[in-house]
C-alpha cells in the first residue's frame, strides 16, 4: 500500500470544501461586496494599511500562517497512528479550519480593519479585551519557545540551510524596495524574486556550508540566538521593509516544496514507495498523552490554527483590496496549508517505525520528503539542503509576525503601567531573550503540545468572536458555533493534561528523585532546570485561567446577541 489513495481522498475533500461548501457559505453568510470600500483604501497610510494585489497577498497570507505546525505536528500525532492523524487533517480543515481563517479576515474588514483586541472590546466588553491580550502574551511566547528549538537544530544539522535562507531574506528585502519604492512592475519583481530564490538554494546554499557542531554542544543555542537577532530586526522595522516582501519571496520555495512532495506521493504506485507506519498504534502513551485531546493540538496548524485568525485580522485585513478577495485568500490559504500537513503525513508514512524520536529528532521530515521525491527526481544531497532550508523558512516567516504582534500586545496591555514595555526595542528584546533561555530547558515535545494547546484554544476563541459578530448582524451562526465549542473544550482539556500530567508530575519526580538522590543540593544546573519547569507550569496555569475566563465572557456575549430567526444575507455582488 502507498500514500496515493489517501492523498487523492484529501484533495477531493479540499476541492469540495472550497468550491461547493465554501461558495455556498460565502453566499449565505458573508456575502462579500466588491463595491464596498475596504480598510486598505479607507485608511491607506503605506505602513499598516495599503491595498495589495490578491496574488501577492495570497502568497503573503500563506507564509504568514504556515510554519512548522503542519510539518512537525503530524509526526507527533503519528504516535497514535496515521489513521487518526489523516482523519483530523481532512475533517478539521473541511468543517473548521477555513471557516475560521476566512471569518477572521471578514470580521476585521467589516470592523474597519481592527484587530481582535478592539473587536473583543466592542463585542464582549473591556474585560474581554484585557483578558484576550493577557492570553496572547502567554500564548505567543510559548509559540516562539517551541519554534526556536527546531530552527537551531536544522541550521546546525544541514550545513547549507543557513546560507540559503539568508540569501532568500536578502532577496526579499531587495525586491521589496523595487516593488514599493521604485514601483517596478509586479511581474518583473516576481521574476527577480524567483531568480533570487534559485540562486540562494542552488548556489549559495550549495557552496556555503557551515560545519555541523562547530561550537560543540552550544551550536544549536548559537543558531537560535542568530534567529532571535533576525526576528528583532523584523519586529522593529516597517512591514513593507522586511516582513511583507520577505514572506512573499519565501512563498515560492516553500510552496514549490509542497508541489514536489505532493507529486512524489501521487507517483508512489509507480515509484513503489510503500507505507511502513501502522494505521493505528495506541490511544494513550505517557510520553504524548491520550488521543483526545492531544491529537487535536499536536497537529497545531494542519487542520486549524488560532494564529491564522490573528494574522488575518491584524495584518491581512488591512491590505485587502476587495472584499471578494477574502475567500480565496482566507479559505484558499488554509486549505493549502492542509496540503502541507497532508504531504508531511505522507512523508512520515514511508519511514521505518521507531527510527526517529518525536521528542527530540525533528529531522524525520527531511528524510521522508527526500525519499518521496528521490523516487522520481533521483538523488538526495541537494534536496536535503532544500527541504531543510524550507523548514526554517516556514518557522522564521511566521515568527517574524508572532514577535511583532507580541510586542504590540504588550504595549497595549502593559504600556500605561510599565512605559518601558511601550518601547518596541525593549519589549522585543525582553521577549526574545526570555524565549531563548526557556528553549534550552523546556523539552521540545512538552513545549510543542503546550504551544499547540494554546494555539488551538485561540482558534476556539476566534471562532466565538466570529460567531458573536454574525449574531450581531443577524446572520447564521451554527457553522462556527459548533466548531468553537468543540475546540474550546478540547484545548482546555489538553492544557489541563499538560499542567497536571506533564509539568507538575515532572517537577515532583525531579525534586523527589533527582533533587535528593542524584543532584547535589546546591547544583545550580539542576535547580535552574527545575525553576524553568516551574515557570512553564505557571504559564500553563495562566493560559488555562485566561482562556477559560475569555470563553465564559464570549459565551455570555453570544447569548446577548443571539436571535431566534437569523436573517439570510444577500448574494455577493461579484464572485471571486
Amino acid at each position: 500500500m502507498t500514500p496515493f489513495w489517501f492523498v487523492v481522498a484529501a484533495l477531493v475533500a479540499y476541492f469540495v470544501a472550497y468550491r461547493v461548501y465554501g461558495k455556498w457559505y460565502d453566499r449565505t453568510v458573508w456575502a462579500p461586496d466588491a463595491r464596498r470600500t475596504t480598510p486598505a483604501h479607507m485608511y491607506a497610510d503605506g505602513v499598516e494599511y495599503f491595498p495589495v494585489s490578491k496574488y501577492v497577498l495570497w502568497g503573503f497570507q500563506f507564509k504568514s500562517i504556515t510554519a512548522l505546525g503542519p510539518i512537525l505536528g503530524p509526526f507527533i500525532a503519528l504516535t497514535f497512528g496515521w489513521g487518526p492523524a489523516l482523519a483530523w487533517i481532512i475533517l478539521g480543515n473541511f468543517f473548521i479550519g477555513w471557516l475560521q481563517d476566512y471569518g477572521a479576515i471578514m470580521v476585521s474588514v467589516r470592523n474597519e480593519g481592527r484587530s481582535f483586541g478592539p473587536i473583543s472590546h466592542t463585542l464582549a466588553g473591556p474585560e474581554a479585551r484585557t483578558t484576550l491580550l493577557g492570553f496572547l502574551l502567554f500564548y505567543l511566547l510559548i509559540g516562539v519557545i517551541a519554534f526556536l528549538f527546531p530552527i537551531g537544530r536544522y541550521w546546525n544539522q544541514y550545513g547549507g540551510a543557513f546560507a540559503a535562507d539568508m540569501g532568500i531574506f536578502l532577496t526579499g528585502i531587495i525586491v521589496g524596495r523595487l516593488l514599493y519604492r521604485v514601483r517596478m512592475n509586479v511581474w518583473a519583481v516576481t521574476g527577480l524574486a524567483i531568480l533570487g530564490v534559485i540562486v540562494s538554494m542552488a548556489v549559495i546554499g550549495h557552496y556555503l556550508q557551515v560545519p555541523r557542531d562547530f561550537l560543540g554542544a552550544g551550536t544549536n543555542l548559537f543558531w537560535a540566538g542568530v534567529a532571535c537577532a533576525i526576528l528583532y530586526l523584523a519586529s522593529v522595522v516597517p512591514l513593507p521593509t522586511f516582513i511583507q516582501p520577505v514572506l512573499w519571496t519565501a512563498f515560492f520555495p516553500t510552496y514549490f516544496a509542497i508541489i514536489l512532495v505532493l507529486v512524489g506521493a501521487l507517483l508512489t504506485p509507480v515509484t513503489g514507495i510503500a507505507l511502513q507506519q501502522p494505521a493505528f498504534n495506541t490511544a494513550f502513551t505517557w510520553q504524548a498523552g491520550p488521543i483526545w485531546p492531544i491529537l487535536f493540538v499536536a497537529i497545531a496548524c494542519g487542520a486549524i490554527s488560532g494564529w491564522h485568525s490573528l494574522a488575518g485580522s491584524s495584518i491581512t485585513s488591512k491590505q485587502l483590496d476587495l472584499e471578494t478577495d477574502a475567500h480565496p485568500i482566507g479559505a484558499g490559504c488554509m486549505l493549502s496549508e492542509g496540503l502541507l500537513a497532508l504531504i508531511s503525513l505522507a512523508a512520515y508514512m514511508v519511514l521505518e517505525p521507531g527510527k526517529y524520536n518525536p521528542a527530540v529528532q525533528v529531522e524525520a521530515w527531511v528524510d521522508g520528503t527526500t525519499r518521496l521525491t528521490a523516487g522520481y527526481l533521483g538523488g538526495r544531497g541537494f534536496f536535503e539542503t532544500y527541504f531543510s532550508a524550507v523548514l526554517v523558512l516556514y518557522a522564521m516567516s511566521l515568527l517574524t509576525l508572532v514577535v511583532r504582534v507580541w510586542r504590540m500586545a504588550a504595549a497595549e496591555l502593559l504600556g500605561e503601567r510599565l512605559p518601558i514595555m511601550a518601547n518596541k526595542h525593549v519589549a522585543t528584546i525582553l521577549m526574545l531573550a526570555f524565549a531563548w533561555v526557556f528553549m534550552a530547558y523546556g523539552g521540545f515535545l512538552n513545549i510543542w503540545i503546550y504551544g499547540g494547546s494554546a494555539n488551538q484554544l485561540m482558534a476556539g476563541l476566534a471562532l466565538m468572536l466570529i460567531t458573536i459578530h454574525l449574531a450581531k448582524v443577524q446572520a447564521r451562526t451554527r457553522w462556527t458555533l459548533i466548531p468553537a465549542i468543540f475546540m474550546i473544550v478540547t484545548t482546555l482539556a489538553a492544557l489541563l493534561w499538560q499542567i497536571f500530567g506533564v509539568f507538575a508530575r515532572t517537577l515532583v519526580i525531579s525534586l523527589t528523585t533527582e533533587g535528593y538522590q542524584f543532584a547535589k543540593p546546591l547544583d545550580n544546573l539542576f535547580w535552574a532546570g527545575w525553576l524553568m519547569h516551574l515557570v512553564l507550569l505557571l504559564i500553563g496555569v495562566g493560559l488555562f485561567a485566561l482562556g477559560l475566563r475569555m470563553a465564559i465572557l464570549l459565551f455570555r456575549s453570544y447569548g446577548r446577541y443571539k436571535v431566534t430567526t437569523p436573517a439570510v444575507q444577500p448574494r455577493p455582488a461579484e464572485a471571486d
